[in-house]
């Protein structure tokens, strides 16, 4: 008995262990192979401990000889904690780096490349701007977005394609019908505080020359622009499906539990009902998979979500509950796209809490109208955590499932 006791006042007094001491910065070729096309990809720097440089630390960024100093918001904490990689004081994300924070719930710290010039302009100089607009290159792990890019890419996600297109008339300060550089980094202004949308201030990126090619003459059309839309949603859209996707006999599919998890990660619902929900999916039996395309076709509903609330307002004010043939209706009006019925089907399994059959506003309408769209900039203080609160809150977790 006394040895119990003392295993749990160990237990409970313990805490997690500071990061280990930075090593010294130590030159190295860091190489990411991977075959595609016949052709391997490489990439070079300098590796050290992610701890040198914390994202609360990093506020003010130099890469000229005034320097940009950025606002600090979660947004900005985000970004450097989730960059991989650094040059002239300034952080960048790479292409994977961006899918992962998009895809996380998580708040997490990566260790930094910190490149040499001559590094820098290679992988600057080896982008190939294509003929025909194309962004794929853009997700790759040998791509740099820089700050100013990742706002501007986080801020037309979760967008219906009406509101993007206004964003590009906003940025169009002119109004000729193109975005030139000096636009594009007029958003600077709003989260800087010594810049006044210079391009000169700012380092080349892969975004910046697929956009404005390497002698940055070229200018945002409108149809490159909604090419750009297209290229980022599905690169986004199909990481997030692959985190969830099944690993062995179903490579190409996602569980129902899995396709739950999606939407509500989206939500603000709380613990309980989350565990409820999710548990409800566990014991769905009609149907055990979910392609691509039927993901696909929800989020974009999700996505257009204001005016589908709009649409069924009518039955609001009737007190009508949703029927499924006017669920489908109005979500094709909405979103242009066709729901399945097998979807159709989870979505009034799941929601449709009073078991009629039909889903009333409050069942579904007012869950996803209050969506979250910046879950992947949540911050957890986990430096500050006992062992004892680890155990806490695993024992809480699991009591809310044992109750939900």
């Amino acid at each position: 008995m006394r040895r119990t006791i003392k295993i749990f006042k160990t237990f409970f007094s313990t805490q997690i262990s500071p990061p280990t001491k930075t090593l010294p910065r130590v030159s190295a070729l860091k190489v990411i192979g991977g075959t595609c096309v016949g052709a391997s990809t490489f990439i070079y720097g300098k590796s050290y401990h992610a701890s040198c440089k914390t994202a609360t630390q990093d506020h003010k960024t130099v890469n000229s000889d005034e320097g940009i100093s950025y606002k600090s918001s979660i947004l900005r904490e985000c970004f450097s904690a989730k960059a991989s990689v650094e040059y002239n004081g300034e952080f960048f994300m790479t292409g994977r780096d961006f899918l992962d924070a998009w895809i996380s719930d998580e708040f997490y710290e990566k260790p930094k490349i910190e490149l040499y010039d001559s590094e820098y302009q290679t992988m600057i100089n080896s982008i190939k701007v294509p003929s025909e607009p194309c962004f794929n290159m853009l997700f790759t792990s040998t791509s740099l977005i820089s700050y100013p890019d990742y706002v501007f890419l986080r801020s037309i996600l979760n967008r219906p394609d009406d509101l993007s297109v206004k964003s590009f008339k906003m940025l169009d300060l002119d109004q000729n019908g193109f975005i030139s550089l000096d636009e594009y980094y007029s958003l600077c202004k709003m989260f800087t505080r010594n810049d006044e949308g210079d391009p000169t201030k700012h380092l080349k990126t892969t975004l910046r020359v697929l956009l404005f090619n390497h002698d940055d003459n070229d200018k945002i059309t409108l149809d490159k622009f909604n090419y750009l839309l297209k290229d980022v949603h599905t690169n986004c859209l199909k990481a997030e499906f692959n985190k969830f996707r099944y690993k062995t006999n179903k490579p190409d599919m996602i569980s129902v539990q899995g396709f739950m998890r999606a939407i509500l990660r989206r939500t603000k619902v709380s613990q309980i009902q989350r565990a409820r929900f999710i548990d409800k999916s566990e014991v769905y039996k009609t149907l055990d998979a979910i392609t691509f395309n039927q993901f696909k076709s929800i989020i974009v509903l999700l996505h257009n979500f204001s005016d589908f609330e709009v649409a069924v307002r009518m039955y609001q004010i009737a007190k009508k509950p949703l029927a499924r043939d006017v669920f489908k209706r109005a979500a094709h009006i909405c979103s242009g796209e066709e729901l399945d019925d097998e979807i159709v089907d989870i979505l009034f399994y799941i929601f449709d809490e009073a078991g009629d059959g039909h889903l009333s506003h409050s069942e579904f309408v007012n869950i996803m109208k209050e969506m979250d769209t910046n879950v992947a900039t949540q911050k957890t203080d986990a430096q500050s955590q006992t062992a004892g609160s680890y155990f806490r809150k695993c024992i809480r977790n699991e009591m809310i499932r044992s109750y939900a």
